[in-house]
């Protein structure tokens, strides 16, 4: 998905902009000019735990109860995209929930922090690459993964810089994954010596 990264400066504007608010709106269309199929809209915030919306679409955050559910097809939402690996607590059931509501359901595991790969993060850009996914939810049981993953992402598909990528990923709420998603970053770099990697190399 080409995803426009902002600047480290105007990311941490946003954040703070907000502080009444649960959750910090991610702004990330502004540096590249994004791709017809993209949306320029932030689509409704439903509140699943670690919430963030993006300009481009995309709601990201942790697992949504069965009522947030409704709540997101109710919103408009078409996708819904989980990094749950179908024998997590709590993740059965959630391909027929969001089916019934006349959402479509991407299952992509990523298990912890040995998950973050570069064709999962390939895999997650082709999904978010379908005509019509938009606007998508992509989540994991916190977040953690789901932010982690699209800062992979960003950074495999779209090539954006190693410093942005995982910016883009903190300001979705990453925490947990950083040394994991760092050291990926720089297994790629050392792979492939034409990527912006200052920083991570």
């Amino acid at each position: 998905m080409k995803h426009c990264v902002p600047s480290i400066v105007f990311l941490l504007t946003l954040v703070a902009i907000w502080p009444a608010r649960p959750v910090a709106t991610a702004d990330t269309g502004v540096d590249k000019p994004a791709a017809p199929k993209q949306i320029d809209v932030t689509p409704p915030l439903i509140p699943i735990p670690g919430a963030r919306v993006t300009k481009t679409g995309l709601l990201v955050g942790g697992q949504p109860s069965p009522e947030q559910l409704k709540a997101i097809h109710r919103a408009g939402y078409r996708t819904v995209i989980s990094l749950r690996a179908p024998d997590e607590r709590g993740a059965a059931g959630e391909r027929a929930a969001v089916e019934r509501l006349g959402m479509t359901f991407v299952s992509i595991p990523v298990r912890g922090a040995a998950g973050l790969t570069e064709d999962n993060a390939r895999k997650l850009g082709q999904a978010l690459d379908k005509p019509d996914v938009l606007p998508a939810v992509v989540h994991c049981a916190s977040g953690q993964r789901a932010s982690a993953m699209l800062g992979l992402e960003a950074f495999v598909v779209d090539r954006v810089s190693a410093a942005a990528a995982i910016e883009f990923a903190k300001v979705l709420g990453m925490k947990k994954h950083e040394a994991a998603l760092r050291k990926r970053i720089a297994e790629i770099c050392k792979a492939d010596k034409s990527r912006h990697c200052e920083g991570v190399r």
